[in-house]
C-alpha cells in the first residue's frame, strides 16, 4: 500500500509537471502570436507605405526639420525614416523604388556643402550615381539665407542633379531664407508636399504636430 500510495504521488508531480511545461509552452506560444499580431497591427498603421527624409545640416535645423517631417508622415500614414545624411549610402538611392526620397539641404560657407552631406555630395559630383534613378520619386527643400551670395545652393543642387539622373519631382523645390522667415517657409512648403503625396486628403493625421 505504501508503495502504491508513493507511486501516485509521484505521478501526480509527474503529470503536475507535464501540465505546468504545457502551460508554459502554451504561453510562449501565446507570446509569438502577441509578437506577430502587434507586428501586424503596427503595419496596418502606415497604410501609405515607407517615406525616407534625408538631411544635410551644419547647426542641426535640417534636423529639426526631419524629425519634424518624420512625425507629420507617420500622421498621414507614412513610415518614416529621418536620416542623417552621412549616415546613408549614396548607391541606394537608385534602389529606393518604393519610398519617396525627401531632402532636406542646408547650405555650409560659400555655397557649399555642411559637413555631414560631404560624402553624399562627392559621390555624386565624380558620377559614382550612374545615369539611372527613373524608379525614384523626390522632393527637395533648401535651407538658405539671402544675405549670402550663394542661397541655398545645395538644395538647388540636389534638386537639379537627382532630377537630371531620372528621378521624378514630386512638388517644386522649396526655399528656405534664414533671413526672413524660415519656418514659414518650411511649413507653406510642407503643405505642397503633402498635397501632391496624399491627393484627396492628409489620411490618419492631421495638421502640424508642434
Amino acid at each position: 500500500a505504501s508503495s502504491a500510495a508513493a507511486a501516485s504521488a509521484s505521478a501526480g508531480r509527474t503529470g503536475a509537471g507535464a501540465g505546468a511545461r504545457s502551460g508554459a509552452g502554451s504561453a510562449a506560444a501565446g507570446g509569438g502570436g502577441g509578437v506577430q499580431l502587434t507586428r501586424a497591427v503596427s503595419d496596418s498603421h502606415y497604410p501609405r507605405g515607407p517615406l525616407l527624409i534625408l538631411w544635410g545640416s551644419q547647426t542641426g535645423t535640417a534636423e529639426s526639420f526631419g524629425k519634424l517631417l518624420a512625425e507629420e508622415a507617420r500622421q498621414r500614414g507614412f513610415d518614416a525614416r529621418s536620416l542623417d545624411l552621412e549616415e546613408y549610402a549614396p548607391e541606394r538611392l537608385a534602389e529606393e523604388d518604393e519610398a519617396p526620397v525627401v531632402f532636406l539641404m542646408a547650405t555650409h560657407g560659400e555655397g557649399e556643402p555642411t559637413d555631414n552631406a560631404v560624402p553624399f555630395h562627392s559621390f555624386v559630383e565624380a558620377e559614382r550615381m550612374g545615369t539611372n534613378l527613373k524608379s525614384l520619386r523626390f522632393a527637395a527643400f533648401a535651407l538658405g539665407n539671402k544675405q549670402y551670395q550663394h542661397y541655398c545652393a545645395m538644395g538647388k543642387w540636389v534638386d537639379a542633379k537627382v532630377s537630371a539622373l531620372g528621378a521624378e519631382r514630386i512638388c517644386p523645390l522649396g526655399l528656405g531664407d534664414d533671413d526672413d522667415d524660415l519656418d514659414g517657409d518650411f511649413e507653406r512648403w510642407r503643405e505642397t508636399l503633402w498635397a501632391a503625396l496624399c491627393p484627396g486628403g492628409g489620411g490618419g493625421g492631421g495638421g502640424r504636430s508642434e
